[in-house]
């Protein structure tokens, strides 16, 4: 038997327990009104289309670009005054 046929045993085993416990708390009716309720929000969703996509990531890139070279100057700064506040409390 293969690792992927033990695997898929395992969901499978795992999916049918959750079934019965489900069933036997009286949640199965539940459940199945909550998966119902998933299927009709999901309609109503609307996805970016994929130039929206595509702008936002670029808006993202761009914004994490800027934030770090300002890291990275603030960085250059903070280091070099700590190197000359040691330097002239060092001596």
């Amino acid at each position: 038997m293969s690792v992927t046929e033990i695997i898929t045993l395992v969901v499978v085993a795992a999916l049918a327990g959750l079934a019965f416990w489900l069933y036997r708390a009286g949640h199965f009716k539940r459940f199945v009104t909550f998966l119902g309720e998933v299927r009709t929000e999901m309609r109503k969703v609307s996805f970016p289309t994929r130039e929206e996509v595509i702008g936002t990531t670029i808006v993202v890139i761009v914004t994490s670009v800027i934030f770090a070279i300002y890291l990275w100057i603030a960085d250059l700064l903070i280091q070099k005054g700590y190197v000359g506040l040691i330097g002239v409390l060092g001596s």
